[in-house]
């Protein structure tokens, strides 16, 4: 269209208020006209930037922007200078993900930066005056379940949990039980194939205990992702229902917690790392803390813990996949108290689904085994020949006094 002299004065004053392209143009169209946005931005060039009038790095002002005006002898707007932020920002040596992302008006819990671009570039006006122009831009999308952060998965997992009131039995036995859960890799082992294992593990819990010692040496789930089969590095697996897995640890774990409360005088419950679920496990564990605080808990992002049994029966346990070979001196050397004060020293690790007892070094390596259900690798390469079974340790207060095998 022609711009007569008194739309082309209009779009550069609303431009100078601080209006959007956008909503200069819906103004105007608003009034009758028929222009489009690329039209207004030729103007508000031709009126505000090539007669050196002033600039703007943001289409809209916001609270980043701060402008100051100045007026001719008869109060009109002369120009506007826009002092943002953003220079103070892109002085910065060093901008952080989070940065951008506040920066760009984005919520940091709700999108991840894809890729980032700046760059700087001048302009000379009819009067050969010079301006710079910097630009910043990012490219963001939202976060999937494998971008967000342990943090984000926490507040997933507890956000609809219930604490949940237990009752303690009024008679505990005088020993001591260690369930060593290990290798359990829920998706492949579905909780239908376990009952009977499951079943035998909550009569011997039932039985009545002093301590009851819930050791999670993990790899509870086989996956550590949702929507792909993959292990903590990344290593691709065969698929699984990620859900019906979860929903089988629960069947599984829940029973177990709540009858170990009830039938002893203390329960005790750690995790250590392993290399299917580090996250996955340690976000079930913290789970089952919110689910029973009245219960010993602890949530950790450790590949190891020493612990006294009794009273003075030593264990260290770790998942097996790091640090086993060294386990004698990391018990001693992490843990010289309750190593010294030991009258039973042991390892306790699993990984490897199968059951192997080393005594030597000061100490009993037990590796415990599995009743985890075959997959697909196992059966192509040999590996299933080992006994389908769990141990679960009984202990006076200074040895070992029988391993219980379900």
């Amino acid at each position: 269209m022609n711009w007569d002299s008194n739309y082309k004065q209009q779009v550069k004053r609303l431009f100078l208020d601080g209006s959007s392209y956008a909503e200069i143009t819906k103004q105007l169209n608003d009034e009758g006209l028929n222009v489009t946005k690329s039209a207004v931005k030729h103007v508000v060039h031709n009126e505000v930037f090539d007669k050196g009038l002033g600039k703007r790095t943001a289409i809209k002002e916001q609270d980043s922007v701060q402008t100051k005006k100045s007026f001719d002898d008869k109060g009109n707007v002369r120009a506007i200078d826009f002092d943002i932020k953003f220079e103070d920002f892109r002085s910065k040596s060093d901008k952080t993900p989070k940065e951008l992302l506040e920066f760009a008006g984005y919520d940091i819990n709700d999108w991840v930066i894809v890729n980032s671009t700046s760059n700087d570039w001048s302009v000379t006006n009819g009067k050969g005056e010079k301006y710079w122009n910097h630009q910043a831009k990012i490219s963001v999308k939202p976060k999937t379940n494998d971008e967000l952060t342990t943090d984000d998965l926490i507040k997933l997992f507890n956000q609809k949990i219930e604490p949940v009131k237990l009752i303690k039995n009024n008679s505990f036995g005088k020993h001591n039980l260690v369930i060593a859960i290990s290798d359990f890799h829920f998706g492949i082992t579905q909780f239908e194939d376990i009952k009977e294992h499951f079943e035998e593990l909550i009569n011997l819990i039932r039985k009545g205990w002093q301590q009851i010692w819930i050791v999670q040496l993990n790899d509870l789930i086989h996956s550590d992702a949702l929507n792909t089969s993959k292990t903590t590095k990344g290593t691709i697996l065969d698929p699984i229902d990620f859900p019906k897995a979860i929903s089988d640890a629960e069947k599984f774990m829940f029973p177990v917690v709540e009858e170990s409360y009830k039938n002893s005088e203390e329960t005790h419950m750690f995790s250590v790392n392993a290399n299917h679920d580090e996250t996955v496990g340690y976000l079930f564990e913290e789970m089952l803390r919110v689910k029973y605080p009245q219960i010993d808990i602890q949530v950790n992002n450790e590949y190891r813990q020493v612990f006294t049994v009794g009273k003075s029966v030593g264990i260290i346990a770790l998942h097996g996949h790091s640090g086993k070979v060294k386990a004698p001196m990391l018990f001693a050397t992490e843990a010289p108290e309750i190593w010294a004060n030991s009258t039973y020293r042991m390892a306790l690790y699993g990984h490897f689904h199968k059951e192997q007892v080393n005594d030597d070094f000061g100490l009993v390596e037990h590796q415990v085994g599995t009743f985890k259900t075959t997959d697909p690798y196992e059966s192509k390469n040999g590996y299933t020949m080992a006994t389908k079974k769990m141990e679960c340790f009984e202990f006076d207060d200074e040895t070992l006094k029988s391993i219980h095998y379900i």
